[in-house]
Formats: structure tokens, sequence, C-alpha cells
């Protein structure tokens, strides 16, 4: 899996996993997920976030091929590496987050409405 969006749309994503320790325990293990699993995801998006910079067109979700791999932050394209397995948790979380809070609290918490939340969900699948 490969998956390239513009620095808008991962800001979509990276407002919506920003409201994962705002969720009940209860939400992230109806995913079968752990809290330590929210916590590796935000992690991982925070590192990318912070590599954005004025030269970046895109971030891209690579799925890894083999164990270690590290992730490329080059200043064009940021690129997140993760386990196919992490990478389904991931997007279950994000959705868990969105059906929790619902679709006014979703905007009010992240700025973006409940379409554009989708839209940029959708493309991580």
């Amino acid at each position: 899996m490969l998956v390239e969006m513009s620095p808008e749309r991962f800001g979509v994503v990276f407002q919506v996993a920003k409201e994962l320790p705002n969720v009940s325990d209860q939400v992230i293990e109806s995913q079968d997920c752990t809290r330590t699993d929210a916590s590796d995801l935000l992690r991982n998006l925070r590192r990318a976030r912070g590599e954005i910079g004025e030269t970046t067109v895109g971030v891209r979700f690579r799925l890894a091929s083999g164990s270690g791999e590290e992730p490329v932050f080059a200043s064009s394209m940021i690129e997140i590496v993760a386990a196919s397995e992490d990478m389904a948790k991931w997007r279950r979380m994000l959705e868990a987050v969105c059906v929790s809070l619902g679709p006014e609290e979703l905007f009010l918490r992240s700025g973006y409405r409940e379409e554009e939340v989708r839209e940029a969900l959708n493309s991580l699948s």
C-alpha cells in the first residue's frame, strides 16, 4: 500500500488523531487497539507534521517491507512507514474518533466538517 496526500489533507488526518487522547479506552479497545497503539499513531503523525515545511508537496504512507525500516523525511515528501497491521489499526482508531465525537463535536474540535474528514480518512484505505 502506498498512499500519498497533500500536506493540507494530512492536516485533516492529524487533527482527528489529536483527539485520540480525549476518547475513552472503550472506544479504542472496541477497535481491537490499545492506548499504546493510539499513542504510537499520534507520535508518528506528530513527527511527520514537524517535518513538513514550505517545500513539502506531500505525505506518503507506505507499508514497511522489512523490520526496523525507518521513515524518510525528505524536504519535498514526508514518508510514514508502518506494518500493514498498524496501518489498519490507525484507520480503525481514526474512524472510531469520528463516530465517538459525532459530526458537530468533530467540527468543533478539528475545524473540519465530517465530509472533509471522511474524504481524508478514505484515502488511507
